[in-house]
């Protein structure tokens, strides 16, 4: 018994995430984005007014669906070092999944429509705001939370997280960033818990 396919416009979102992290963002147009659904490029403007609306919708849907299991995994990092290693992890699973792929295109993307950029960093918002709440949590109780403000070092943390996709991609692999968060996270445990 064959799977059966998701209703199109799911189809539709969900060639336009392929689309984006295959493709890149200046290739994510309605005729790539048609052909990896298998459906007529019409199709995808009955169900989305313009492509930046089908391509923020993919960059929703995935960002929404990772922030729910992120959040539950970030609940349990009780030290610096945890929440380090936590992130790793997840940055792993970001990148090996094309959601990282994704963002950093759509921010890309943003640079020659700002109109796309905003709407992106709202996208975002929810992310500075779960990275905010780990900074807080890892770092109650330690010399460290008076460094900086927990919102600054979210921010860091998710400039890094898109900076560290880009070099990913300039060095044409992994093991730079694999290595700098093995660093950041014995640096870290020299803090205790």
């Amino acid at each position: 018994m064959s799977t059966p396919k998701p209703p199109t416009k799911q189809r539709i979102v969900d060639a336009a995430f392929e689309g984006l992290r295959t493709k890149g963002f200046s290739g994510a147009s309605a005729r790539t984005i048609a052909a990896i659904a298998k459906v007529n490029p019409g199709l995808l403007f009955y169900y989305f007014d313009t492509l930046d609306d089908l391509l923020l919708e993919a960059l929703r849907q995935s960002s929404e669906e990772r922030l729910a299991r992120h959040r539950a995994a970030l609940q349990g990092a009780a030290s610096l070092a945890e929440l380090l290693a936590l992130l790793r992890e997840i940055y792993r699973e970001d990148r090996d999944s094309g959601h990282i792929t994704v963002v950093s295109e759509m921010v890309a993307g943003s640079v020659a429509r700002p109109p796309l950029g905003n709407r992106v960093m709202e996208l975002m918002e929810p992310w500075l705001a779960l990275a905010e709440e780990g900074v807080e949590q890892a770092l109650a109780g330690s010399p460290l939370a008076a460094l900086a403000p927990p919102r600054e070092l979210a921010l860091a943390g998710v400039t890094f997280y898109l900076g560290a996709n880009l070099v990913t991609h300039l060095s044409g692999g992994t093991e730079s960033v694999d290595g700098l968060l093995a660093s950041a996270e014995r640096a870290a445990a020299l803090f205790g818990p």
